[in-house]
């Protein structure tokens, strides 16, 4: 990174240290803000994986050092700043703003999310071989080693663009060959403390793990030879850092796959622990019962949808896929390019439509195939948007790697976008103006709790709200392929918000949930597997969609019922976007309340 970024970032810090909450004189907004700061570097420099995923310079070389008693540190600090938390707000008057008073409920989900890791979900207890929870939690071991050196090398500066000199280049592979070569004693520190390991997510790792060869040995080591010199000192300590790393991921894998049969299936958190989440964590209005009431009924218009297309296929005598939906999508090098076409496609249609304000200062998206070791948990595709502390915007959008796309256009797949219609469905989720408009408008916020948001009812909710829209816009014309991709998807989106509480709850096992999943959503059976099995891992992401779209489009009636004929889309998804990626409970009744203000003036003062 430049020095100038580094320098900015210790300022910060200095900041952080210096405007500790309580500090007299400091405004309320001021003392949060302060915490904010306080926990969010705090943690990143406790635990460096997660500063690299939220892309905080200066600890990229670095790993932590797994312990008990480190572990009970963190612990104790989380509650430190727990009671601070409570100190600011027992401090509120009436005058309180009530963008204060949020910043205050969002800094208290995030603090309630770590503990309840910690304390409820133990999932650095459970998870034998790990995984990267990003900015979120403390799980990491093998396999976050591996996300971690996956992202450093996605963002690897590339000299002359953004102003990366050959400095900041070797400076990026010195801190992957550091971090490399502390990997082989941070991964056996870490699975000492797995004193629970669980049954799926051990053979959810172990499938991870057996990419890493492929990576490391392939297009990790080919940029390294080309970038180092494949003679020079730098590529030797490079490849020394690099085997002694696989092989002890391998270690992991090996006592994985020795194990992990007789390991229990402990991932489900109980009913209780799971309303509590909603709640205290995600600050959602509803329980597990209204998730499962949502998805049921998001499920059966789904079906409703397709029943009612296939009908009118059959009216006018044509059947789905490429013939009905653009087009069959080229095979080869030329598909990368007509899906950045395909994204044109979209930013045009949202200017021409006026559907929301696409500012001037976004930047392009990479399309490239999604790497093997993420497949198991990243069937299709999937967008990995800009990080929230990076002074670059890159984002990177993997597809699914493509064996036939006439094979898969035979057989519907669900997982595979080989018509332009389906490409266009799935673009408007990920990119366009979906996840990348928005993470790209979020992580520009200047207040600074409102940047660190990160809700996915939110993220998701948008990107699928924005689906159907397109759908209702015409975006399709009269082709029914696309229109059949978004109905399906419908019904994928209510079996994930009915599977989720099912499996967190423990009501249901693995296996009936990818039965019902595999029926209900149109995947095969594998698919279904590798979908479920993520779902159980991360519990509290898959009903986003549903949960998420439910609440915007409320917001969207009670903005029209208040500003009558002075409302329009493109009004009401600006303000929507100013928010940050901030729980839809917190942008609902602030969104309302301004709409004294115009759009232009809400959008200048989060800096979009």
């Amino acid at each position: 990174m430049p020095n100038s970024l580094r320098f900015t970032f210790c300022c910060a810090l200095l900041a952080t240290i210096v405007a500790m909450p309580g500090h007299a004189g400091d405004s309320v907004h001021e003392r949060l803000v302060a915490l904010a700061q306080d926990l969010t570097f705090g943690s990143a420099a406790q635990y460096p994986m997660v500063a690299t995923a939220l892309g905080i310079p200066g600890h990229d070389a670095e790993l932590d050092a797994p312990s008990e008693a480190a572990r009970a540190a963190f612990l104790a600090r989380l509650q430190q700043w727990q009671q601070q938390l409570h100190e600011i707000s027992g401090g509120f008057t009436a005058a309180t703003s009530m963008t204060d008073r949020d910043d205050a409920k969002l800094v208290g989900a995030d603090l309630a999310r770590r503990l309840n890791e910690l304390l409820v979900y133990e999932s650095d207890r459970k998870d034998f071989g790990g995984g990267n929870n990003g900015a979120g939690g403390v799980v990491a071991g093998a396999n976050g080693v591996l996300s971690s050196v996956f992202t450093q090398f996605e963002h690897m500066p590339v000299i002359g663009q953004e102003g990366a000199t050959a400095a900041d280049q070797q400076r990026a592979w010195a801190d992957i060959t550091a971090r490399l070569s502390k990997a082989p004693a941070y991964i056996v520190a870490f699975n000492k403390l797995v004193t629970k390991p669980c049954h799926l997510l051990g053979a959810i790792r172990s499938q991870e793990l057996a990419g890493a060869p492929e990576f490391f040995n392939g297009a990790l080591t080919d940029a390294a030879r080309a970038q180092l010199g494949a003679k020079s000192r730098e590529f030797a300590r490079f490849a020394l850092a690099r085997d002694g790393a696989l092989a002890a991921m391998a270690a992991t894998k090996a006592y994985i796959d020795a194990h992990v049969a007789s390991w229990p299936e402990n991932y489900a958190m109980g009913r209780e622990a799971y309303d509590r989440m909603l709640r205290d964590e995600q600050l959602l209005p509803f329980n597990g019962n209204d998730i499962e009431r949502m998805g049921r009924d998001e499920l059966a218009h789904g079906w409703a949808e397709e029943a009612w297309l296939t009908a009118l296929a059959r009216h006018q005598g044509v059947a789905f896929g490429p013939q009905t939906g653009g087009g069959l999508a080229p095979g080869g090098p030329a598909l990368i390019d007509y899906y950045r076409e395909r994204i044109a496609d979209l930013t045009r249609f949202m200017v021409e439509h006026e559907v929301v304000t696409v500012p001037d200062w976004l930047g392009t998206v990479s399309v490239t195939e999604t790497p093997h070791f993420l497949l198991p948990v990243l069937p299709g595709a999937n967008m990995n948007p800009p990080r929230k502390f990076s002074a670059s915007n890159a984002s990177i959008y993997y597809i699914a790697p493509v064996a036939s796309l006439a094979e898969s256009a035979a057989r519907l797949d669900m997982n595979q976008d080989f018509d332009r219609d389906r490409i266009m469905s799935t673009g408007a989720h990920e990119v366009m103006p979906g996840h990348y408009m928005q993470a790209s408008i979020a992580k520009r916020h200047p207040n600074f709790i409102r940047k660190l948001q990160d809700s996915s009812v939110f993220i998701e909710g948008w990107a699928f709200y924005g689906e159907e829209m397109l759908v209702r816009l015409g975006m399709y014309g009269d082709d029914l392929d696309g229109r059949l991709f978004t109905a399906r998807w419908e019904r994928v989106r209510g079996a994930r918000a009915i599977v989720d509480p099912k499996l967190a709850s423990g009501e249901w096992s693995y296996e009936q949930a990818v039965d019902f999943y595999a029926t209900q959503s149109g995947f095969s059976h594998e698919a279904a597997a590798a979908q479920v099995a993520d779902i159980a891992a991360g519990p509290g992401y898959y009903f986003a969609y549903t949960a998420g779209r439910a609440q915007i489009e409320d917001l969207y009636a009670a903005y029209f019922l208040k500003m009558g004929e002075r409302g329009s889309l493109r009004d009401f998804h600006d303000r929507l976007l100013s928010y940050g990626a901030t729980p839809l409970a917190i942008i609902g009744p602030e969104l309302l309340a301004d709409l004294d203000k115009p759009a232009a003036a809400v959008r200048a003062a989060a800096n979009y």
